[in-house]
Formats: structure tokens, sequence, C-alpha cells
């Protein structure tokens, strides 16, 4: 399996883990490091994800962590 992040997401995530550090810096490397590890678990279990239902394709999936 291939997973490839679109530029939003990563866009989204990036301004995620800004919005964390003004905080907390440590915590939005945290953050930032835990939602690469759990894409990463998709290699190796693609059906962990939801099917997206807007799109309902099995290729395309859906992993929600934390708020």
């Amino acid at each position: 399996m291939r997973i490839v992040w679109s530029p939003l997401a990563i866009d989204r995530a990036t301004e995620i883990a800004d919005y964390i550090a003004k905080d907390k810096p440590s915590a939005a490397e945290k953050w930032i490091n835990t939602v690469f590890s759990k894409v990463e678990q998709l290699q190796s279990s693609p059906e962990i994800g939801r099917i997206i239902p807007e799109i309902n394709n099995s290729q395309f999936r859906d992993l929600i962590y934390g708020n």
C-alpha cells in the first residue's frame, strides 16, 4: 500500500502543530509525531481506517485522532 498525503493535509497538520506549539512546543511535537505514526500504521493494516462515505472507495481511508 502506498500512502499519499495531499498538500492540504500537510498544510493543515502544520497549522495545527503551529497552533499547539504556541502554548507548548513539546506537545506539538508529540502530536505531529503521533499523527504520522498513526498514518504509517496503514501500510501494515490498510483497513484500520474507515472508508470515507462521500467517496465510497475502499482505497481512500479516514483516520481520526484527537479532537
